[in-house]
């Protein structure tokens, strides 16, 4: 028996900056995920709970329907460049249902990686920036 730790499942989506219009878009998948829209867009906040929450800047889907396509405060992990966390919420049957989202930026920023946790959220601040410290440190090790 392993006593290595096994992360929850997660799904890996690509996106590439489109400089022209500022936003990150989506790249093709095999396999698609609609979880997240097809751009991304990164913007600092104003927002006095979000920055309270320990997010300068946050990262939106576009408006459809008046209704944002994907929304969350993006939290820097400590020691660590280039990469964020933060949450995303459906309702399943009436009950939020949160999942982890971290968020890796390439140096020159033209790249963004989106690893989404479907349905795993740790609901204690410390507890997710724990666990988001072990999933970089192995994604790092992969490299």
């Amino acid at each position: 028996m392993s006593n290595e730790f096994r992360f929850p499942e997660n799904y890996t989506i690509e996106y590439r900056l489109n400089t022209i219009s500022g936003r990150y878009e989506k790249q093709p998948m095999r396999i698609e995920f609609n979880k997240l829209p097809n751009e991304l867009k990164v913007e600092r906040t104003q927002d006095k709970r979000i920055i309270a929450n320990g997010a300068n800047e946050i990262i939106t889907g576009r408006i459809k329907g008046g209704k944002r396509e994907f929304f969350t405060g993006i939290i820097p992990v400590a020691s660590t460049s280039n990469f964020y966390f933060g949450n995303d919420y459906t309702f399943n049957n009436g009950t939020k249902k949160n999942s982890l989202v971290v968020f890796r930026f390439s140096e020159d920023n033209r790249q963004l990686t989106v690893y989404y946790f479907n349905s795993f959220y740790k609901d204690s601040r410390q507890e997710r920036e724990k666990f988001v410290r072990l999933f970089i440190n192995r994604v790092l090790n992969r490299i």
